[in-house]
């Protein structure tokens, strides 16, 4: 009751919307497992639950740490203008995907029309508004911190690192004919769960370690408050220095072709 409660308070509507993204795990979860329809190696549904998972933790995230901005701020209209652009581009990212898998169709690096490529390049651009709104709702927290200066730091440094890094591998990916380098075009064969190649390199690698930095720096400050381990500042931008410095290294990894794994 208290994480809804923390949910409600910080942003109701990416609250709701991240629940609605949750949800909707169940309907395509059932066609999963009714359909057998494949694509690039794997189910069809497989990406569409990907993206409505990670959107969801995504925007519950955001929603549970602008608890840790000053009620005038968040409560204002710049961060209800940031919240509706990653609640709208989150929904159009989601529906097109979904729609694409049913047709048994991709939508990224689909450029076979220009309709879609039109609307993948529309992807791509919504992509860089969500990671950009994260960020800078991490940059309002750490300049107007309403709690604990430990974890408003973590919640702060984890949602601009996590859009930053997020946003520069997004875009580097976007810009690269696959995700696939040096290895067979296809899913089937990946890493379970997350998928990546195992016969070369997967830019998504460093995509994952990146935006997860949002919640992975917010967790850490909980830990080291939890802990009562002292210089929890140092320690917090230590990670933040590790994280950074993982995500830089499989980006590399990956264009040089080889496996993460």
């Amino acid at each position: 009751m208290m994480i809804l409660s923390s949910l409600y308070q910080g942003n109701r509507w990416l609250a709701a919307v991240g629940v609605l993204m949750a949800l909707s795990l169940i309907p395509t979860g059932l066609a999963y497992l009714l359909d057998a329809r494949q694509f690039n190696g794997i189910s069809v549904w497989i990406k569409p639950m990907k993206f409505q998972a990670s959107l969801a933790v995504h925007l519950l995230t955001v929603a549970l740490l602008l608890e840790f901005l000053q009620e005038e701020k968040r409560t204002g209209r710049l961060v209800f203008w940031l919240a509706m652009a990653m609640i709208g581009t989150s929904l159009f990212e989601v529906i097109y995907i979904t729609y694409q898998a049913a047709q048994a169709r991709g939508s990224h690096y689909n450029l076979a029309t220009p309709v879609t490529a039109a609307l993948y390049s529309l992807m791509g651009i919504g992509a860089v508004i969500l990671v950009a709104a994260t960020a800078w709702i991490g940059a309002l927290i750490l300049r107007r911190p309403a709690r604990s200066p430990v974890l408003a730091i973590g919640a702060g440094l984890g949602l601009l690192l996590g859009g930053i890094l997020g946003g520069i591998t997004g875009i580097w990916m976007g810009g690269q004919p696959g995700h696939w380098v040096g290895g067979m075009a296809s899913d089937a064969g990946g890493l379970p769960i997350v998928g990546w190649a195992r016969d070369g390199g997967d830019l998504r690698v460093a995509h994952f370690f990146g935006l997860h930095m949002m919640q992975a720096l917010p967790l850490l400050a909980l830990l080291l408050g939890r802990l009562n381990i002292p210089q929890g500042r140092a320690w917090l931008f230590g990670g933040a220095a590790l994280g950074t410095l993982v995500t830089v290294a499989t980006l590399l990894q990956a264009i040089a072709g080889r496996a993460f794994l």
